[in-house]
């Protein structure tokens, strides 16, 4: 049995900034960015692995971005960075452990308000990152300051900048086929720079046995793909200001507009009003680019100048077949990206995971050796309330309330039961891995953390363990960050 951890959180940002250093007599020293140092910085490496054998915990899903290996510029690579994973992967395997590469993202970028992507993925067809907060085209931390809301990555995912990113990388070809990067269609550029990526720090890491094979990206997006009325909101979770993607498409060309604001209550989510957002009426695009999404016959201006939404299915149905994200645009890319590994390693096994909350993608019979099936689940009332008790918990396939202990248990271990027979029923006779679960260990305010009593964290972590143990589920916990203090 893999009893694993995620190594690790704060791998999804720079240990060092972009900026510069003043160093005397009117001299600046401009320092790029680096990723190197993390999870952690080599010289601490013994400590920390030696602690997680303690833990019982063998097996990383290490995570790394795109970002960290191309940040530079389109084929560019970091050889730094490539080195110090290296080095810090056969460290992990002096210690016994095995190990999978986890190609981390969430909502596309750091700027878009996730990771994963470099910034010039956006600028190239033609975002400007500036204006995205008041444009309402993404919400990032560095922009909206604090207190930065919770769990507002899933309404992070469904606005313009993610959303419409998502969908170029997997769906350009249909959905964007006039946008083009260096005379290259979009999503031709953008797979081939992330697989590429990714192809160099498995020619780093080819030979070490300790490494047992990629991820091919961590949680996917639709983007809008499959999206049945533009005219609507949506997404895994509403939150916040949520536009629809119509009005997102607005918001973007500099068209103010009042938008529903969503809250989270006790056990539900309810919309609390609206909100009027780009009243100074800024671009999400860069001078000299215009909406893709408008440009595609999307949306337009009438003779009035008034926008009117024309193809409100416009993401669901290509030559008038209706499509999904699952059967029709993950598949080749995963496809894609395990022809490319295997080209440097033969031998590695393929992570696959889907869209988070969708269905599981198939994959053909003959694409299927070795491969390994790495769904996430999480205690979702844990999870988004940051809260325990042991009366209530919420069943992830349904949304709805489960009561008492004895019940809680059972719909647990029901419900990652459910993963594996998806994976038998789709996807034949693979290995389950479950790639994250875990709970946010700052509950209840962070009342445990201020008492030194952690009694709650550890019976929340124990109920999804013993979820596990039931099903005989291979795991990597979510998380270990070796430099973050929580008080």
């Amino acid at each position: 049995m893999l009893r694993g951890v995620n190594l690790g959180g704060s791998s999804k940002v720079p240990a060092r900034p972009d900026g510069s250093t003043y160093v005397g007599e009117g001299f600046f020293e401009h320092r790029s960015v680096s990723f190197v140092g993390r999870p952690f910085p080599l010289y601490e490496a013994d400590e920390h692995f030696r602690r997680l054998r303690r833990w019982g915990l063998t097996c990383l899903r290490l995570v790394v971005t795109w970002e960290s290996i191309e940040h530079a510029g389109p084929g560019v690579y970091d050889e730094e960075y490539l080195d110090y994973i290296h080095a810090l992967v056969v460290k992990a395997g002096e210690y016994g452990m095995m190990l999978f590469i986890d190609p981390h993202q969430d909502v596309w970028s750091r700027f878009s308000g996730g990771d994963g992507a470099p910034g010039w993925t956006l600028e190239a067809v033609g975002f400007d990152l500036a204006h995205f907060r008041k444009t309402g085209a993404a919400i990032v931390h560095s922009t909206h300051g604090d207190p930065f809301p919770r769990m507002i990555w899933p309404t992070n995912g469904a606005k313009l900048a993610a959303a419409t990113m998502f969908t170029l990388f997997f769906a350009g070809n249909d959905f964007a086929p006039k946008t083009r990067i260096d005379d290259e269609p979009v999503q031709d550029f953008l797979q081939r720079h992330y697989i590429q990526s990714t192809q160099k720090l498995a020619e780093r890491l080819v030979g070490l046995d300790q490494v047992l094979g990629y991820d091919t990206l961590n949680e996917p997006e639709a983007g809008y793909i499959g999206w049945k009325d533009l005219d609507l909101p949506g997404g895994t979770i509403l939150l916040g200001e949520c536009p629809s993607p119509y009005q997102s498409m607005l918001l973007g060309e500099g068209i103010p507009q009042e938008v529903g604001v969503w809250e989270m209550k006790t056990l539900s989510i309810k919309r609390v009003g609206t909100h009027l957002i780009n009243a100074e009426k800024q671009r999400a695009w860069q001078d000299g680019y215009g909406c893709i999404w408008r440009e595609h016959g999307v949306w337009e201006l009438d003779a009035e100048g008034q926008p009117r939404l024309l193809c409100p299915d416009y993401f669901a149905r290509v030559n008038g077949r209706v499509v999904s994200f699952a059967n029709d645009y993950y598949p080749p890319f995963a496809e894609k990206f395990t022809a490319a590994i295997r080209t440097v390693d033969p031998r590695a096994m393929i992570f696959t995971e889907g869209e988070s909350g969708g269905w599981l993608p198939v994959w053909k019979p003959e694409t299927r050796q070795n491969l390994v099936y790495a769904p996430h689940w999480y205690d979702g009332f844990v999870l988004v309330k940051k809260s325990y008790t042991p009366l209530l918990a919420i069943d992830s396939r349904t949304t709805k309330p489960v009561w008492l202990p004895w019940n809680i248990r059972h719909s647990f271990a029901d419900q990652l039961a459910f993963l594996k027979r998806g994976a038998s029923e789709r996807l034949g006779n693979v290995p389950v891995v479950l790639g994250e679960f875990g709970i946010p260990f700052d509950l209840n305010d962070k009342i445990g953390y201020r008492r030194g009593d952690f009694r709650r964290q550890e019976a929340a972590l124990d109920r999804s363990f013993q979820a596990l143990e039931t099903n005989l589920l291979h795991a990597t916990l979510w998380n270990y960050t070796s430099d973050v203090k929580i008080g």
